[in-house]
């Protein structure tokens, strides 16, 4: 009956502490990717007279934004669109291997809302 129940038992625990790690590491990506998109789009002065987003400005406020979190990831322009993904690796520790995460979130600029003081 124990040899049974003992890897059983195992798997389940795997499955909730490895499970949920899994889950953390999502929530931490998906925040991360909206944190940055948000941040890619805040205009600063130049682009609020432009009236329009520099892509370069805004990858690179992205790629901040990521940066201060710990995080590794890309941010793409398309127009007005700003793309992040944000990809992180779980070690499970009961389970064999390891899980990879990636979460995208996409912004675009507001008028009104800007870090220019509008």
């Amino acid at each position: 009956m124990v040899v049974i129940l003992v890897p059983a038992l195992v798997f389940a625990a795997g499955l909730v502490l490895d499970g949920g790690r899994q889950l953390e590491a999502r929530r931490d990506a998906q925040g991360g990717a909206s944190a940055a998109a948000r941040a890619a789009v805040q205009y600063e002065q130049a682009e609020s007279f432009a009236d329009r987003l520099d892509p370069s400005l805004a990858i690179r406020r992205g790629q901040s934004s990521l940066s201060a979190e710990g995080l590794a990831g890309s941010v793409t322009v398309s127009g007005d669109e700003v793309r992040v993904t944000v990809s992180i690796t779980v070690d499970r520790k009961i389970l064999p291997g390891s899980a990879t995460v990636t979460e995208t979130a996409t912004a675009t600029p507001e008028d009104g809302v800007n870090s220019a003081g509008g």
